[in-house]
Parts: C-alpha cells; structure tokens; sequence
C-alpha cells in the first residue's frame, strides 16, 4: 500500500499538516494575546478577567472582585528560614573569628614589605651576603616605603627581620633602618 505514495505527494501532505499545525498555533496565542483565550471563552468568562489556578477572577484593574481591595503579588509573603539559620553577606563570611581577623596584616602595605625583606634574604642566602650588603638593600626598600618608621606595625616588621636575619642586628640598628 505504501508504493502508491509518491515522494511529492508525501511532500504536500506534510506541507499541508505543518501548515495547519502552525496555522492553529498562531491562532491560540493571538487568541490568547487579545484576551479571548479558548480557555477563558469557555468557562464564560468575559474580557477584563484573568484567570489564576485555585482562585476567583481576578479583574485587570487590579482590585477584587468584591470592592476596591489591593491585591498583593505574593499572598504568602516571603520565605521564613529554618530554626538557627541566619542570612550574611559575603563580607560577614570568615573561618577567624571578628576580632581576630586583622585584614590590614593580609593586604597592603605591610605584607608587600615584608615580601621584599623576604626576597632580600633569599638573596642574601644565594650569593652569601653580609651585614652590610643587607643594609644597602634596605636602604632600596626604605625608598621604596617612605614613612615606614611611624607605621603602627613596625615593631612586627622589626621581629621578623631580627628573627630570620643570618647575622645578629641590634634593636638600635633595626630602629635606625626606617630613619
């Protein structure tokens, strides 16, 4: 039975039925655009009504349909979130506590230092540098951070190049580096 269809006519009758299934569609959703959904014709509804899953009509001008009501977008209101939860933001996020965490030690100024006093004594370690060879660096990296002998943090930065310094240097001589 299936020899007796040609290939043009499998054609137009395959033309024919994505016509009509297009036509149909385009047809819906006008309907629908314009307010006269098949749907809403059906249950005798008139123009100026929606239609809302579980409730009443509802009319376009956004009042009910007993008086002169607000209707809110959402009945239920928001979300209410489980026993002991609590909504942050991203910068209240941290594994430190609040007090603890110091992001000025993390970032800036004093961290990008003590990264050159590092490099200083890799350095120092490679080519077996001397005491004076260590000043005359830091005199470079004094130049490069004016005013550090009145940051809060010297003292810190004084201990770490007393604590990983290969030679003995005094605290008179660890003042006198900043000046």
């Amino acid at each position: 039975m299936l020899y007796r269809f040609s290939t043009s006519g499998f054609i137009v009758v395959l033309l024919v039925l994505a016509l009509l299934w297009y036509g149909g569609v385009l047809v819906f959703f006008l309907l629908r655009k314009n307010g006269r959904g098949l749907i809403g014709a059906g249950l005798g509804l008139g123009s100026g009504h929606k239609l809302h899953a579980g409730r009443a009509t509802i009319p376009d001008d956004g009042t009910s349909a007993a008086g002169s009501e607000e209707i809110a977008d959402d009945l239920m209101g928001k979300a209410k979130l489980p026993e002991g939860m609590t909504s942050v933001g991203m910068e209240d996020i941290g594994f430190v506590d609040l007090d603890e965490r110091n992001v000025a030690d993390q970032q800036g100024l004093v961290p990008d230092l003590l990264e050159e006093i590092k490099n200083v004594f890799l350095l120092l370690a490679k080519e077996d540098g001397s005491k004076q060879d260590f000043l005359a660096l830091m005199k470079v990296i004094k130049e490069n951070y004016p005013g550090m002998s009145s940051h809060p943090r010297i003292g810190a930065i004084n201990e770490f190049i007393a604590g990983h310094a290969a030679f003995h240097i005094g605290a008179e001589e660890l003042e006198n580096l900043w000046y």
